[in-house]
């Protein structure tokens, strides 16, 4: 009789046991947002439910794991709480998630304990990284119309997911890709950089200024969601002068330029090149003389004449150096021509002659005479 009521009274003991940890129901009313990026925040919304007809004493917590952390909550019940029969009482989690998680499921677990019972509801969280690449270059300062630079494009992963099977267009039509204007790359990770290079030609008509260059990128995250964008890449464009010389001319403010007698070396100078040449300074070096000549600016498709005035001797070809200093968008710059010019020598003067003969004739006839004079007597 003794051992019957023994298992009587075991058997109320398991069943009110059994009762009491059922009576508390955990409802997960909101998970939000999901899928969560690392770095932000999560909202759990659980309602806590008596199903029973008695009155209850419960307690109640999250248990977070990396990458979660709680924040806040709207009540805390960790050290315990009420529910009359059949009432409700629902909290609200703030959690943050953290941003070096990489993407994938991760639990969170609730677990409420009610009359030395413990009651545990899983909640699979979905993390999930967006990656975000953004394009900058080495600034690109000095490039001119016709001429050819290697571009480096950096790609950067300033998201919080791998990005992958990136593409990478350029779309200029003032810059053309020489090679493909295609470039690839597998994968950048959260936080990695990639680079690509592309061999650029500037267009021969463009002017002088900044230049913005489009690249077209395309590429996919970890769960196959594409992203696209245009993003421009800056490049300045500058002109230089280029000297050419049009023509060389020799001359004289008394006639024709002979040697020792002061001559003009007229150089005519163009500039041949895009940019427009400041400060232009010229010196001409024939034979040991030298002479310079200011010029000041030269537009582009402008000439202007060089006048150098140097006395040579002696009559015959020589050798000039004329060197040439002047500066344009790129700097200064310094550049040396060289030509021949030929000097006669002076002509007699056809009355200074005549006189001469004359004057010798009339001393040859008084000498004659007086030869003869001398013999008559």
């Amino acid at each position: 009789m003794k051992k019957a009521l023994l298992f009587a009274a075991l058997a109320v003991v398991l069943m009110s046991s059994m009762v009491n940890a059922a009576a508390i129901k955990i409802i997960v009313n909101d998970v939000s947002p999901q899928p969560v990026e690392p770095g932000n925040d999560l909202t759990v919304r659980i309602t806590y439910s008596n199903v029973d007809s008695d009155f209850t004493l419960s307690t109640a917590r999250l248990d977070l794991r990396y990458p979660f952390s709680l924040k806040t909550s709207t009540e805390s019940f960790e050290n315990g709480f009420e529910l009359c029969a059949h009432c409700s009482r629902t909290n609200t989690y703030f959690i943050h998630v953290d941003s070096a998680a990489g993407s994938g499921v991760y639990p969170i677990f609730v677990r409420a304990v009610q009359s030395g019972s413990e009651s545990v509801r899983t909640i699979n969280v979905t993390v999930r990284g967006k990656p975000n690449i953004v394009l900058s270059s080495a600034a690109v300062t000095n490039t001119t119309p016709s001429s050819v630079f290697m571009m480096e494009v950096q790609a950067e992963n300033i998201g919080t997911g791998a990005a992958r099977q990136l593409k990478i267009v350029s779309k200029s039509s003032d810059f053309v890709s020489l090679g493909s204007s295609v470039m690839t790359v597998a994968g950048i990770a959260p936080g990695n950089v990639s680079k690509v290079s592309f061999l650029m030609s500037v267009g021969s008509e463009l002017k002088a200024g900044a230049y913005n260059l489009p690249f077209e990128i395309g590429y996919v995250d970890e769960s196959g969601t594409s992203y696209n964008s245009t993003q421009n890449v800056g490049a300045r464009v500058v002109n230089m002068g280029k000297i050419s010389i049009q023509n060389i001319k020799v001359s004289s403010a008394f006639g024709d330029a002979v040697a020792g007698s002061p001559v003009s070396v007229i150089v005519r100078i163009e500039n041949t090149g895009k940019g427009t040449m400041d400060a232009i300074e010229s010196e001409l070096t024939c034979n040991g003389q030298s002479s310079k000549s200011f010029l000041g600016q030269l537009k582009r498709d402008e000439d202007a004449p060089a006048v150098f005035d140097i006395t040579i001797q002696s009559g015959g070809r020589y050798g000039c150096t004329m060197t040439t200093s002047y500066s344009d968008d790129l700097g200064s710059h310094t550049v040396t021509n060289r030509f021949d010019i030929y000097l006669k020598n002076p002509e007699p003067p056809v009355m200074q002659i005549i006189i001469l003969l004359v004057i010798l004739g009339l001393a040859y006839y008084f000498l004659i005479r007086k030869r003869r004079k001398k013999k008559e007597d």
